[in-house]
């Protein structure tokens, strides 16, 4: 492993909350491109020794992550740094997968202006025109973040869907004892 590799290793690890990759460039004295090869660099490294951790980035901040195989093992000490509307938000928007703001808004409340601010700063959602309508979408960096992939969780959300569909309607009667 290079220097540069060893410094961007270092500068991740002990950056928690993640670090962007300016900073990376600027405290190592290197190019971001070379930053950029160096993650990849150590996430080969990593996936060939079946390290316990991988390199994941979220638009321009790099995070250190747990391979979602072992997350078991450390479950009870993981803990979310969102709190819980924003969480609820950022569900709303990734079970739908793509939402207008104003449904949102409808929904949640104002406060979904805050939740979104902090969404998109932590790359996890997008906000983009369509139709003369402002839309909400789950970005890539929210699989990489929540160690999901795209398809399997579309397919649960489709069968989650489902499921609630079917229930809709339905009555449930009280048999008593």
């Amino acid at each position: 492993m290079s220097k540069i590799g060893e410094y961007v290793e270092a500068l991740i690890f002990s950056y928690g909350d993640g670090i962007q990759l300016g900073e990376l460039a600027k405290k190592t004295k290197s190019d971001e491109l070379i930053i950029k090869k160096a993650v990849s660099s150590l996430n080969k490294v990593y996936q060939e020794r079946k390290s316990a951790f991988y390199i994941v980035s979220e638009g321009n901040l790099y995070r250190m992550r747990l391979r979602p195989d072992l997350a078991h093992l450390v479950q009870d000490r993981l803990q979310t740094d969102m709190g819980k509307g924003v969480l609820m938000t950022l569900s709303m928007i990734a079970v739908n997968k793509k939402m207008k703001q104003a449904d949102l808004v409808k929904r949640r409340g104002s406060i979904v202006y805050q939740h979104l601010k902090e969404l998109k700063s932590r790359g996890f959602v997008n906000v983009t025109e369509e139709d003369g309508h402002k839309v909400v979408k789950i970005s890539p960096s929210f699989y990489d973040y929540f160690d999901v992939d795209a398809k399997e969780f579309k397919d649960l959300t489709d069968s989650i869907k489902d499921e609630l569909s079917k229930e809709q309607g339905q009555t449930v009667e009280y048999v008593g004892n």
